[in-house]
């Protein structure tokens, strides 16, 4: 298993763009938390590593979007939502693109004992775009995202990414009283696609990689459908506060009938 896991990480391709945080406003009701580390980019030190319990026991009681009333989708599923484009020279000007989005999860052993490794592998596929008279793009795009744990409805800490980039973060999720330690590392790559018909498709690479106790099963991806960017939003320092699934879907400018989260990762390594 292990050696299947590292040929599916070494085979994936790295990835995204800007707006992959969650909304600002904070919810006061929630009744447990994620907290966060002393330092936003570096993992679990060795001693806390060494302390970890090898085995935890896996959550229970109702989800918050079960309490909520959000659906989850069960496991990845290709989907349709929307992105952002927006004028490079003038970001109010902006129309929102159809955006396919594409997933696949690999489950396999961690180093660290009583841990897995999930590898979620997801592509984004926006169209309608057209090089102009020059043979360049005049609009830049914008695809939100996030993860959230299921029980707590939390949005994992995340920060905003554009172009080529990654960036590596360890918190934890409480839940019930237990403490469920998850190192994540998010790596996005953007291209162009030209099409012979003159259209050109604008392709985000995005490959999040978790190591979280083997019996957690509550993460769950978001894709935004979003209806309008504000590139003001971007920031490329790690965003610590607290942001759960409602503040998304209540945000004004998601669409949140349309705005899909599914599960995934909840396999146990044989």
């Amino acid at each position: 298993m292990k050696q299947a896991m590292a040929l599916a990480l070494a085979a994936a391709m790295a990835l995204s763009l800007a707006g992959c945080g969650a909304p600002a406003s904070q919810s006061a009701s929630q009744p447990a938390s994620v907290s966060q580390p002393e330092s936003a980019s570096q993992p679990a030190s060795a001693s806390q590593a060494e302390s970890a319990p090898a085995s935890l026991p896996a959550p229970a009681g109702e989800s918050y979007f079960d309490a909520n009333g959000i659906p989850v989708l069960d496991e990845p599923s290709d989907l349709e939502v929307h992105a952002v484009a927006y004028d490079m020279e003038d970001s109010t000007i902006q129309r929102t693109v159809p955006a396919q989005v594409s997933a696949r999860v690999v489950v396999g052993d961690a180093e660290k004992e009583g841990y897995k490794k999930v590898a979620l592998y997801v592509t984004v596929t926006c169209s309608d775009f057209a090089y102009n008279e020059e043979g360049g793009l005049d609009e830049d795009v914008a695809y939100n995202s996030g993860v959230y744990d299921l029980y707590t409805g939390r949005a994992l800490p995340t920060r905003s990414t554009t172009g080529d980039t990654a960036y590596d973060y360890t918190t934890t999720v409480e839940v019930d009283g237990t403490s469920y330690d998850i190192s994540y590392s998010k790596n996005i790559q953007w291209m162009v696609l030209p099409l012979d018909s003159g259209e050109v498709y604008r392709r985000c690479n995005q490959n999040w990689v978790f190591e979280v106790p083997d019996a957690y099963d509550g993460l769950v991806y978001c894709a935004v459908d979003p209806l309008s960017y504000d590139p003001s939003t971007y920031s490329e320092e790690i965003d610590e506060s607290e942001h759960y699934a409602m503040d998304l879907l209540n945000d004004e400018s998601v669409a949140a009938d349309t705005t899909v989260f599914f599960r995934f990762g909840t396999d146990i390594p044989a």
